[in-house]
């Protein structure tokens, strides 16, 4: 059995997000900004696949087919407060 490992995964909004088309489902959910999860998995595919589970659980799955992969990151990257 492998061990699980941290990994940080970024998703940011799809061009579509912002069309017209979405704007039914934009005003349903989700915002502007990218989202990010801090996921444990044995490997960067499953932290991928991870990381879409929570969008879809967080987000909904029609918000959150509007995200794409910008990065995956080994272990759990804490975000940057302002005025850092």
């Amino acid at each position: 059995m492998r061990e699980n490992k941290p990994y940080t995964v970024v998703l940011d909004w799809e061009s579509d997000w912002w069309e017209e088309g979405a704007d039914t489902v934009r005003a349903t959910g989700g915002h502007d900004d990218p989202v990010v999860f801090h996921v444990w998995a044995e490997n960067a595919c499953d932290a991928s696949d991870f990381a879409d589970e929570e969008a879809d659980s967080l987000l909904g799955k029609k918000v959150a087919a509007y995200l794409k992969h910008i990065a995956i990151m080994h272990g759990h990257a804490p975000l940057v407060r302002d005025g850092e």
